[in-house]
């Protein structure tokens, strides 16, 4: 231990290497293992299900959109499980939020009903119970209710006693019967009830509503799922022409669903860490060869005085061994915070619950830094070693400082490209974000507010009626509500219903004569509320308490240019799938951003929807001033109407849009941090290269300043040493983003890839950074004394 003691108060006798060279090891290490661990835990590693690379996605495909996937019928997802051949069983489930009433207080949960099955084709195994029965499966069969490890911990403190505890939804009784585990759910779910589905509902092959999931047999591959369901849906297709003719189906692998379109993002974060992990090690590098300029004439004065080249190479070998223990217990201290703040940072990442510290990437990560620092610290006593130790003893080490400086250069102009790569794809990003944002929602955000209020599909429709027809009602009439009303989904939530439809004098593009438009079901003040203007014709009738609402639909710009050449429909009547009801169209509205900022606007219809058809709608109220303001006097409405019924999920519609935006908000955020991280780290790499250049040619510029060499000459000497290494990395930064701009293309929107004010300003960020780290070194070759440095040689 002594000898390592020894290396130590070495090592503090230089604190700005010792500490830079620590925190660059420990920086570096850390970030790419925390990085790399999600990477792991969200993409590579499997599902946390018995045999979880046999678990699929299934969905139905239309026939006018292949690429368009479509939620299931319950009798479909039945005639699957009977004809297919290669699959251990289907079920399907739908989200629903749900209330309880049998605590102190009415608690908002978030549930799911589930098909047979359910449970056991994902193979899970519950904490506490079991799951459910046959009779709890069927119509009419006993009431029962399966509840989540987090909801568990949070309401009944984790104790075994909650299963047999009853809980109330919709004012019936569920029986809980098991507890499952936190990491079964990709969201965030509190109790999972059985559909119960009615044999009506059983017959009707339009009623596409579930998400579909299935456990494929052993051995059978992805393909050969997806060849085998489409046989048997072509079966069905041939069975019933009228509602599964030229349908198809789609299988995906379960994992892949679940990571979504966050698979760009983790990919595009780890892409640029290993960016930064390249640049951390060529900047450790760095500092380790400024070392060298300021220990030869140590190393050489040791060999001279009779130390055995092994002895002077274990001197080093252990101060880099102290350096990179350090580091590393940093690094890992360091990944595990990380991980642990991940949640806070990736909200909307799913799996991270399962995302621990990689222990492989970390040994790895450790070694590669270890073997960094050890080859860049032994360099400068190999180099004395190879040599004869008199001229460095006499010449101050010129004769190797060459080769030092020269590796060095090489480094910098490295970590300046890698640098200009990250900035311009960070700009990039920026700009495509500044794109989206701009991008016209076709209604008016400020001033509207969205909140729920709790419902269940099970309840009685008469009193769920009810209760929304005297909520709208009163809505309208609070002081300062302009608008109030409800739709189904809001726009730009990720909700996509698409369905067919037939207007009368038009023939679509589809099989059947029909047109693929997407589906909104809303209320009199729903769209006046969001501000969607209204084109032509009139909008939904209102709300009328026992009144039969007349079938009326709207039609949004988009539908009236694709499918009637810009004409007016107004007047006419139009079917849509599900159902075959006539509906009559009384109005034209404009454009809305229904599928998201980035997506082109696609035709909609609007259906004018009665009271209790949709018990768990968006309510929408736009005030005059601050609608927040608001939010005390629509509980207290509410709680007048039925005290048993919670509101929750108040948000403004700003918010609302903003959320669609948060993907790209947080690429352009993370992106800009790690190119700023790239930066700092090149400037401190060009810092260290420029004070080895005025330190190794302290002689010289003595010699200059002797014969008549002012303070700015010398600086212009650094500066212009300087600005060729910039240049260089500069240039070369600038090929790296025109070569790899087309990883970026599929998560632009409304720029280019070789964006030139992206790449200008990259370059600029890099140039101002540059000069900041040029300062100090060319105010010390400034100051260089001829005296001084003639004699110190």
């Amino acid at each position: 231990m002594v000898p390592f003691r020894q290396a130590w108060r070495a090592l503090a006798r230089r604190p700005a290497f010792t500490a830079a060279t620590i925190l660059t090891l420990a920086g570096g290490i850390g970030i790419t293992t925390a990085l790399f661990s999600i990477v792991d835990g969200v993409l590579l590693r499997p599902l946390p299900f018995p045999d979880g690379n046999q678990l699929v996605s299934v969905y139905e495909a239309s026939p006018a959109r292949r690429d368009r996937t479509s939620l299931i019928a319950p009798v479909r997802l039945e005639d699957w499980n009977r004809l297919t051949h290669v699959f251990d069983g289907f079920s399907g489930s739908y989200s629903e939020n749900v209330t309880d009433t049998s605590g102190a207080e009415p608690e908002r949960l978030e549930g799911r009903r589930v098909t047979p099955r359910f449970f056991d084709v994902y193979g899970m195994t519950p904490l506490v119970g079991r799951t459910f029965t046959d009779d709890e499966q069927r119509y009419g069969g006993a009431t029962a209710a399966i509840i989540s490890e987090g909801f568990w911990t949070r309401r009944f403190a984790r104790s075994p006693s909650a299963v047999g505890a009853r809980l109330i939804v919709g004012g019936r009784g569920y029986t809980i019967v098991g507890v499952i585990p936190r990491a079964f759910t990709s969201t965030a779910t509190d109790v999972w009830i059985p559909a119960q589905l009615a044999p009506g509902l059983m017959t009707v092959r339009d009623a596409r509503f579930l998400g579909g999931v299935a456990r494929m047999k052993p051995g059978v591959t992805l393909e050969e799922a997806r060849t085998d369901l489409t046989h048997v849906q072509a079966l069905l297709g041939a069975q019933y022409p009228k509602t599964d003719k030229d349908w198809t189906v789609d299988v995906r692998d379960l994992k892949d669903v679940r990571v979504g379109d966050s698979r760009r993002a983790i990919l595009l974060i780890f892409g640029s860490v290993a960016l930064l992990f390249v640049i951390a090690i060529a900047n450790l590098a760095g500092l380790m060869l400024v070392q060298l300029q300021r220990r030869i004439v140590e190393f050489a004065i040791r060999s001279a005085i009779g130390a055995s080249r092994a002895r002077v190479l274990t001197v080093v070998m252990r101060e880099t061994l102290v350096i990179a223990v350090v580091g590393a217990l940093g690094g890992a201290a360091l990944a595990a915070w990380l991980i642990g703040l991940a949640p806070a940072v990736f909200p909307m990442l799913p799996r991270l619950a399962e995302v621990r510290v990689d222990t492989r990437a970390l040994a790895f990560i450790v070694c590669a830094s270890v073997a960094a620092a050890a080859l860049f610290g032994l360099l400068p006593a190999v180099v004395v070693m190879r040599r004869n130790t008199a001229p460095l003893l006499s010449a101050g080490s010129r004769g190797v400082a060459g080769t030092s400086h020269h590796l060095q250069r090489v480094l910098v102009t490295a970590q300046i490209a890698l640098s200009v790569m990250l900035a311009a794809s960070a700009g990039l990003l920026v700009r495509s974000y500044g794109a989206l944002s701009r991008v016209d929602a076709g209604f008016t955000p400020a001033g509207a507010l969205t909140f729920h209020v709790g419902a269940a599909w099970d309840e009685d429709r008469a009193r769920v009626a009810q209760i929304q027809e005297r909520l709208v009602e009163g809505l309208s009439s609070l002081p300062g509500v302009r608008a109030a009303g409800f739709a189904n989904f809001l726009p730009a939530t990720g909700a996509t219903l698409r369905y067919q439809a037939k207007v009368d004098g038009l023939t679509g593009s589809d099989a059947n004569g029909s047109f693929t438009a997407g589906q909104r079901t809303v209320t009199a003040g729903y769209l006046p509320a969001l501000g969607v203007p209204l084109l032509a014709g009139e909008w939904c009738a209102p709300l009328r308490s026992g009144a039969i609402m007349p079938k009326t639909v709207m039609v949004n710009r988009q539908f009236v240019d694709a499918f009637a050449g810009g004409a007016s429909i107004v007047g006419r009547n139009l079917t849509m799938t599900p159902t075959s009801a006539t509906w009559r169209i009384t109005g034209i509205v404009g454009n809305v951003i229904e599928d998201g900022p980035a997506a082109p606007a696609a035709p909609y219809v609007y259906m004018c929807l009665p009271s209790g058809a949709w018990p768990d709608p968006e309510y929408v109220v736009r005030a005059d001033a601050d609608p927040r303001q608001m939010m005390t006097a629509i509980r207290q409405l509410v709680r007048e109407i039925d005290p048993t019924r919670p509101v929750f999920g108040f948000k403004t519609v700003e918010e609302v849009v903003a959320g669609s935006l948060q993907q790209p908000a947080l690429n352009a955020r993370l992106l800009a941090c790690f190119a700023g991280a790239a930066l700092l780290l090149a400037a401190l790499g060009l810092h260290g290269t420029l004070t080895l250049f005025v330190t190794e040619r302290r002689r010289e510029l003595g010699v200059r300043m002797a014969l008549g060499a002012g303070p700015g000459d010398l600086v212009r000497l650094v500066v212009s040493g300087a600005g060729a290494l910039v240049v260089a990395g500069m240039a070369v930064g600038v090929v790296l983003v025109l070569v790899a701009g087309n990883v970026l293309r599929a998560v632009l929107f409304g720029v280019t890839p070789h964006d030139v004010p992206a790449i200008a300003g990259s370059v600029l960020a890099l140039g101002l950074v540059s000069l900041v780290a040029v300062l100090l070194p060319a105010r010390q070759a400034a100051s260089v004394s001829a005296v001084e440095a003639m004699r110190g040689e």
